[in-house]
């Protein structure tokens, strides 16, 4: 009895969590909250907590027609649940290749370029969708997943590409907490939730692409996103829907070192950096969106690998002065937090997320 009571809570810690965050303040939220919190953090070290999370995924990453009851004169035949593969159909001017691409700020430029090639090309249709200043680390700011859930998925797209990262590198607040990005809480945190995004994103025959983000001007900066960019890879890898596009090899001469600067098709150096030393100009998305596409024309041939190789595993870096927040552009309005800031989310949006109605 004992044993199945703690089985039941490990199982749930997640569901469960967040039901006690939910509670009026008081001390039996307190008594709650404290008594989960380590539960919660047992289940996701023993990966306890991946069976309900698993099931889920499944039930809501399944095309309709398996959803349905199948047979005649009322019968019905039990289906086989499978991870979510690609399938992509071959596109025309008829009926293009629905495309989606979205994410922060970063997507901004790289998007119109894949809207403006899309056009161009006739078999594919793309929808711009960024929201300047968030991510994955601030969902008070802007929820992503729940708009993914009600906004994005419902239209259908047949390709996805999302971008995040460049206003994800500031701290959040988990167990009570403030937790940076060097910590190992920090990244066990983000990589539930980029997690949790990659699977939301899997099913119907859909093709993710998950662009990660280039080097930056400033070291401090890029050596985040460097631990950022670890986790999209390895999770991305974990995922056969998901193909990671490394942008440090596309946006810079020796895919380490910051370039300003990349050779034209003329061999020309042309400019692929804003002044800000992180965001691209229309030649940077340009070259960034003809990476993409031929990632997706890769798929529609039939000749893309089945996944990115796994990344090297995360590692915490010593320590350092709080990093200077991220800049967007100068038409933009400052990012939401930055790593000086404490009031952060509560660190239970991961099993906000898969304990919100689909």
């Amino acid at each position: 009895m004992v044993m199945a009571l703690v089985l039941g809570l490990l199982l749930n810690a997640d569901s469960l969590y967040v039901k006690a965050n939910a509670q009026d303040d008081g001390w039996r939220r307190e008594v709650a909250v404290t008594v989960m919190g380590p539960v919660r953090t047992i289940a996701r070290a023993t990966l306890l907590d991946r069976p309900r999370i698993l099931f889920e995924q499944s039930f809501r990453n399944r095309p309709s027609t398996e959803r349905r009851a199948t047979g005649t004169l009322g019968a019905t035949t039990s289906t086989t649940i499978a991870p979510p593969v690609v399938r992509l159909r071959v596109p025309s001017p008829a009926q293009p290749l629905r495309v989606w691409v979205g994410g922060d700020s970063m997507s901004q430029v790289f998007g119109q370029s894949v809207v403006a090639k899309a056009v161009e090309r006739a078999d594919l249709t793309a929808t711009l969708d960024y929201r300047i200043s968030t991510g994955l680390s601030r969902p008070d700011f802007f929820d992503w997943p729940s708009h993914l859930q009600d906004t994005v998925l419902p239209a259908e797209p047949e390709v996805v590409a999302i971008m995040f990262g460049a206003n994800d590198a500031q701290s959040m607040t988990i167990g009570g907490r403030t937790e940076q990005v060097r910590s190992v809480a920090w990244q066990a945190e983000y990589r539930q939730r980029v997690a949790a995004t990659m699977d939301q994103l899997g099913g119907d025959g859909r093709l993710v692409v998950w662009v990660g983000q280039p080097v930056m001007r400033d070291d401090d900066f890029t050596e985040r996103q460097v631990v950022l960019d670890g986790i999209y890879r390895e999770e991305a890898s974990r995922r056969p829907w998901i193909r990671f596009v490394d942008t440090r090899t596309i946006l810079s001469t020796d895919g380490k070192s910051y370039s300003a600067y990349l050779p034209g098709d003329d061999g020309t150096p042309v400019l692929m950096r804003q002044g800000d030393g992180i965001h691209l100009t229309r030649a940077g998305g340009d070259r960034l969106a003809d990476a993409v596409l031929a990632v997706v024309d890769a798929e529609i041939r039939g000749t893309a690998p089945p996944g990115p190789p796994a990344g090297t595993p995360l590692t915490t870096v010593a320590p350092s002065p709080p990093p200077p927040p991220t800049a967007p552009p100068t038409t933009s309005p400052r990012p939401p937090n930055d790593d000086k800031d404490s009031n952060d989310d509560d660190g239970s949006w991961f099993a906000s997320v898969l304990a919100a109605p689909r």
